[in-house]
């Protein structure tokens, strides 16, 4: 090829490129909300500390409707970081995906999941701090991708049932993912959230819609094995549900005779023990928060946790294992400053037993609602009304850890 041909072919490239702009707009009209320095949910005026403002060598793909590409070797290069365990370069690589491509519904699972689980202590504790961050992230996928289950069922059950253990919150979001055309496992989980609460009589309503809606899907498809197995499933739970609560309706409040205490064994070091009248396999929560804290209320997403507050949380099968009467467990964050930073003068320790949470084993015996357990000193029937549960707190200063 002649090098005056090069070079006109050259300028015809150059002269295409607005071109090539122009019909990216008229084809993606949403591209301008993902454009560099716009960003998703959030606005940051410190370019440098902004890793949503994209790298110079990808803006030019963005420009010409190669956001998608983009973001794919993004993830690629993503996944590198997870797997070497260099879990703080993933923060701001989802943050530019999900910028770059805001349908890429498994990025949001994804870095949500990492934010709520990967950030953790010397004891594979997770960060409570980064619960919010994680729903938020969750929140704007749905917002993006609004038409599909997803995430919708991944929030309600990661996030709020598992990790939050807001069951109220669970149900919503499941309710909301079953306007999606879910799989069947979704209205279990919305009956699971109703039980978790208590609400027996919602749960069972749960099951049977649940199968109602498998029963018509099997009119329709007498060969559909999938909603014969999703009935079979719903039937046997709705039936141990109705079962237990005729066995339970009998249950009397017998005396826990609760006792627990703390113990610091060095700085940063201590213990956490008692004695309880409950089953063996029940769980005491324990919690050890800044006096006065509270999970953030962010109206977006970021991923800024603040580096001052402490909240070093047990709970749900995480919580403390009884014994023969007995439970106990060794505190070891002296490795985790960065974690549990203690900069308050005061902090709230809190032992608590929750019926709700009980496996039906243990429930069978102290009821959903607390309706078999009582206690001269801890009774608490205050924290969830209508529950009875034991709660002892103590009121420790900063001395008492360090």
């Amino acid at each position: 090829m002649k090098l005056s041909t090069r070079i006109t072919l050259a300028i015809i490239a150059v002269l295409l490129i607005p071109c090539m702009v122009r019909l990216q707009s008229t084809i993606d009209p949403q591209r301008k909300q993902f454009q560099p320095g716009k960003g998703v949910g959030a606005v940051m005026t410190d370019v440098d500390n902004n890793p949503m403002v994209l790298p110079t060598q990808f803006i030019a793909g963005t420009l010409v409707g190669m956001q998608e590409v983009v973001a794919g070797l993004l993830w690629v290069r993503t996944d590198e970081f997870f797997h070497t365990g260099n879990y703080e370069a993933v923060l701001p690589m989802v943050r530019m995906i999900t910028w770059l491509d805001p349908h890429q519904v498994d990025v949001y699972s994804t870095g949500a999941w990492h934010m709520d689980y990967n950030f953790v202590d010397s004891s594979q504790r997770a960060d409570r701090r980064y619960l919010m961050p994680a729903i938020k992230f969750m929140e704007e996928g749905i917002q993006n991708n609004p038409a599909i289950y997803d995430l919708y069922s991944d929030l309600g059950f990661t996030h709020y049932y598992l990790k939050a253990q807001n069951f109220d919150k669970s149900v919503y979001w499941f309710k909301e993912a079953a306007k999606h055309n879910p799989p069947y496992y979704v209205y279990h989980e919305i009956a699971h959230s109703y039980e978790k609460q208590g609400k027996i009589d919602e749960a069972i309503k749960a099951w049977e819609n649940g199968i109602k809606i498998g029963q018509a899907a099997l009119a329709k498809n007498p060969k559909d094995i999938t909603a014969r197995m999703h009935i079979d499933v719903s039937k046997r739970n709705l039936d141990g549900l109705r079962i237990r609560r005729i066995q339970r309706a009998s249950l009397r409040p017998v005396d826990m005779n609760f006792h627990a205490e703390f113990k610091k064994i060095g700085p940063r070091v201590f213990e956490v023990s008692g004695t309880a009248n409950l089953p063996n396999q029940s769980r005491i929560d324990v919690t050890l928060l800044d006096q006065n804290y509270k999970d953030p209320n962010f109206k977006s997403f970021t991923w800024e946790v603040d580096p001052n507050a402490t909240a070093l949380v047990d709970i749900g099968v995480h919580g403390i294992s009884v014994m023969n009467g007995k439970f106990k467990r060794r505190y070891d964050i002296s490795k985790d400053a960065k974690q549990y930073p203690f900069k308050k003068d005061k902090y709230v320790l809190t032992m608590q037993f929750n019926p709700l949470m009980g496996s039906n084993g243990v429930q069978d015996k102290t009821g959903w609602h607390g309706e078999g357990i009582t206690d001269k000193q801890y009774l608490d029937t205050s924290t969830i009304p209508g529950t009875r549960m034991i709660t002892k707190t103590i009121v420790l200063k900063k001395s008492d850890i360090l």
